[in-house]
């Protein structure tokens, strides 16, 4: 009896890992690092998500990537777009924070030396678009048209 239960358990504990694999990287970045990442075709299927508000990204944006935390209101964005920010929100400020995530194939944001302070968020200018990231320092906040 003993050594039916053995084989048992080691399927039990394959189906476990395989259920975890095949659901890809998202379950352990929620359980183990707290965050959870996103893709967006368009700025009208960021919006209609509802899960994160970031009134500096521009209508045209594109191929939008998101990490943002599971517990807190960090969150990093990055978007391709040809349009300027939004002058009634945006200014241009001293850097004095960066993101809490890293996203692939963006800027150094340390190697940048001003930012846009939009509110909460600081953006930072790619070459195909913005990166931004939220909080921000709270001095780029307070200097912010709408912080």
């Amino acid at each position: 009896m003993r050594n039916a239960f053995l084989p048992r358990l080691a399927a039990a504990g394959l189906l476990v890992t395989v259920g975890l694999a095949a659901s890809g990287c998202s379950v352990v970045d929620a359980v183990v690092y707290k965050q959870k990442s996103a893709e967006y075709a368009d700025a009208a299927a960021f919006e209609s998500d509802g899960d994160l508000d970031a009134p500096w990204l521009a209508a045209d944006g594109t191929a939008i990537r998101v990490t943002q935390s599971t517990q807190a209101d960090d969150a990093t964005v990055a978007v391709v777009s040809d349009e300027e920010l939004p002058a009634d929100q945006c200014v241009e400020v001293p850097r004095q924070s960066a993101p809490a995530y890293a996203l692939d194939d963006t800027i150094d944001v340390y190697a940048v030396d001003t930012v846009f302070a939009c509110g909460a968020w600081s953006v930072a200018k790619t070459p195909d678009g913005w990166l931004g990231w939220t909080p921000n320092h709270p001095d780029e906040a307070a200097q912010s048209p709408v912080g």
